[in-house]
């Protein structure tokens, strides 16, 4: 029997992006049949985890990034053929043989979108996938980006998407959440997420006389700055910042939407976008990164940049019901061809190949 541990740490103070991978790919995990593959979750001891895990835990003392996690983690991986770290390197101190899952390279791509520290931790970070045995990225632009930087061989990436990871039932019929119509961007509030450019557009639109753009996510680099510049845009009345919401909220948000903005300067999935369309919301995104590769034709698609184009497609969706039905009824189909128990048994079959 050989033991593979998913590294949940970050899990203590992360509850979107990586957090939420982690979470999903976990109970997704613990339902498929592993014969021979004797899977644990890494967990910090001091707790924090979002609910009841679905695999069996290890519980350690080794705070992720911290000062002492070269000392105290090898300890903890004791006994672990494999170990599988979600965020973009190998962490410091492990010695055993590893799987690395990289989201995105942004802070390359755009690192003035990240604090210094940030750029030092992500920079230092994909160096050790060349340590790895193996890698997983979640688009095929993902792994182009890493294979063209020579930062991994081709033979050792293999592409596994995410999936829509919400809580079903909470999409039924209820009570509106906003009383008037809203478009949805939803997002960590940091530089990348392009939210000025985004309320620019939405304070200029039609649409805004007479609706309002709502912004779910927790503050992130720079966030203070950009709600205070989107406070002081002409117009900022008809946007509202809702901070870090439930699960069952936010799917109810994305439901009732007439439909979400994206327009991200890079992702590496785009999650949001595939959870809108699980939905049936429409989506307009950023033409950039991997999220053209995941919504494929079934979203409005403009340059990040392109500030009145955005505005042009909030008011052609908001004006046209025929398309917003079309792109919904699309956007249901694209979204079905992920899911999590398909993530979950082409990570068991990495697993199986290097442990």
């Amino acid at each position: 029997m050989r033991t593979v541990a998913l590294d949940g740490r970050m899990l203590r103070h992360d509850r979107a992006g990586i957090g939420r991978y982690i979470w999903r790919l976990q109970a997704a995990l613990a339902a498929l049949p592993r014969p021979d593959i004797d899977l644990e979750l890494l967990v910090d001891r001091r707790g924090g985890l979002p609910g009841r895990p679905a695999l069996r835990t290890r519980p350690v003392f080794a705070p992720v990034r911290g000062r002492m996690e070269r000392l105290l983690l090898p300890r903890a991986l004791r006994g672990v053929n494999l170990a599988h770290f979600p965020d973009h390197g190998i962490a410091g101190g492990s010695r055993c043989p590893a799987v690395v899952t990289v989201h995105d390279i942004s802070f390359l791509t755009h690192p003035e979108t990240h604090s210094a520290s940030s750029r030092r931790h992500y920079e230092g970070a994909i160096q050790t996938v060349r340590r790895a045995r193996a890698v997983i990225v979640l688009s095929r632009h993902g792994r182009a980006a890493l294979v063209d930087r020579g930062l991994v061989e081709p033979s050792r990436v293999t592409v596994i998407p995410n999936a829509p990871g919400l809580p079903e039932a909470a999409a039924g019929p209820g009570t509106r959440v906003w009383p008037s119509p809203f478009a949805l961007m939803v997002g960590t509030i940091q530089p990348r997420k392009n939210i000025e450019l985004s309320a620019r557009a939405f304070c200029a639109s039609a649409f805004a006389r007479h609706a309002t753009l709502l912004i779910v996510g927790s503050i992130g680099y720079r966030g203070p700055e950009i709600v205070r510049a989107v406070r002081n845009e002409p117009g900022a009345g008809s946007v509202r910042f809702l901070g870090r919401v439930s699960d069952d909220l936010l799917v109810r948000l994305l439901a009732q939407a007439e439909f979400l903005l994206m327009p991200s300067l890079d992702e590496g999935f785009g999650l949001p976008a595939v959870e809108a369309m699980s939905c049936g919301t429409p989506v307009i995104a950023a033409g950039a990164g991997t999220v053209p590769e995941v919504v494929g034709d079934d979203a409005l698609l403009i340059e990040p940049d392109d500030q009145e184009s955005l505005t042009a497609s909030i008011d052609r969706l908001a004006d046209d019901a025929e398309l917003r039905a079309a792109l919904g009824a699309g956007g249901r189909a694209r979204s079905a061809e992920f899911s999590w128990e398909r993530t979950a048994r082409a990570t068991m079959a990495v697993y199986e190949a290097n442990a």
